[in-house]
């Protein structure tokens, strides 16, 4: 099961649906035409523009129903599952499964290139919790939702990223395809394996069925965002086997994960006004991530190994409390202070866009 030779050929091949759209668009020499079009469509019912491309209108039409596999009752458990513990998953996200994505080397080059993350880390923070927001809501795939067109955009952000890196001439192909189908795979484990890994490191039990509808949740949207099935599994088994693959294909020391892990401490340690209360961000980072991982991306140690192993049992302690009695640590509302400025400023959403070039140096 996911052989090195099914991932090897896997690292070569993108999504060719929304590839060939991206190529359309900035072949027309529209890109700001058609922006302006895409933010027009938010919720999933709203009629898809007829001034758009018809192979655009095409893309939009066939990509905007769930696969016929996709389980109704296991998308609302999953949709339960996730409002049940939001507070906690999305302090996962930020502080264990973004920065455990950055150490696949060859995957966070892209990130590195593309410059999206380093140079605005807070913003690259609220889209990806305003994506989380919108596919986890529980109407996400309802008429009124909005998760079938964030999904859509995103899925033509991560092609637009492709195009724009293979043009630069600074991708070298021993990376793989950037974007590729096995580093689509691994940041789609990061939201939905991690997440409930993330889960037991702070002490919150869940059932197996509670897991397992939310990997079936997050299978979904994977499809969706172009995904190959081959590489979404939906039990903790399979996707247990399938994150040590990949780690132990690519975890390793690189300048793009150390980079992109600095940027985002520095990004969290913004949102705290006590300067006393910094330190926790790397020490609850290597709290999530555990010692191994936290080195490769060097995440600042604590003094000492005694202290590491006091301050982690502290944080297990602090989050089981903060979740039973249903308020946060201090590291928790950080993030949560992530989201409530993405729902204050609401009226001003951010709009999943194609970048329409690569920031440069």
């Amino acid at each position: 099961m996911f052989s090195d030779t099914l991932l090897n050929q896997k690292r070569l091949l993108t999504d060719p649906t929304a590839d060939s759209v991206v190529k359309t668009v900035f072949e027309s020499g529209n890109y700001q035409f058609f922006s302006q079009l895409m933010a027009q469509m938010q919720k999933n019912n709203q009629a898809i523009p007829d001034d758009l491309p018809e192979s655009v209108k095409t893309y939009f039409q066939e990509t905007q129903t769930l696969p016929d596999w996709a389980n109704p009752k296991l998308i609302k458990q999953g949709h339960d599952f996730f409002a049940r513990h939001a507070q906690s998953i999305t302090s996962i996200l930020g502080y264990y499964a973004l920065p455990y994505c950055y150490a696949a080397a060859n995957g966070a080059e892209v990130l590195w290139l593309s410059q999206k993350i380093r140079s605005n880390t807070t913003q690259r923070l609220l889209e990806t919790g305003q994506f989380v927001l919108e596919v986890m809501a529980k109407n996400a795939f309802e008429p009124q939702g909005l998760g079938i067109r964030s999904i859509q955009k995103v899925r033509l952000m991560h092609a637009a990223v492709r195009f724009h890196v293979l043009k630069s001439g600074r991708w070298d192909i021993i990376w793989g395809q950037p974007v590729n189908q096995e580093d689509m795979a691994g940041t789609n484990l990061a939201f939905s394996f991690i997440s409930l890994k993330g889960l037991d490191k702070l002490g919150i039990s869940y059932t197996r069925e509670e897991a397992e509808a939310f990997l079936h949740l997050w299978k979904v949207i994977g499809y969706m965002l172009g995904i190959d099935l081959d590489l979404l599994p939906e039990t903790l088994k399979e996707v247990y086997i399938l994150d040590k693959r990949i780690s132990s294909r690519h975890f390793r020391k690189s300048e793009a994960g150390i980079g992109l892990t600095k940027a985002l401490i520095t990004s969290f340690e913004d949102f705290i006004p006590n300067p006393a209360l910094k330190p926790l961000i790397p020490g609850y980072l290597r709290f999530m991530l555990g010692k191994e991982v936290a080195d490769l991306l060097e995440v600042p140690q604590l003094a000492s190994p005694l202290l590491d192993g006091l301050w982690f049992g502290a944080i297990k302690a602090f989050n089981v409390a903060g979740n039973s009695l249903g308020g946060f640590s201090d590291t928790q509302q950080v993030i949560h202070a992530l989201v409530l400025q993405l729902q204050q400023q609401n009226a001003q959403r951010t709009d999943f866009q194609m970048p329409e070039r690569l920031n440069q140096n």
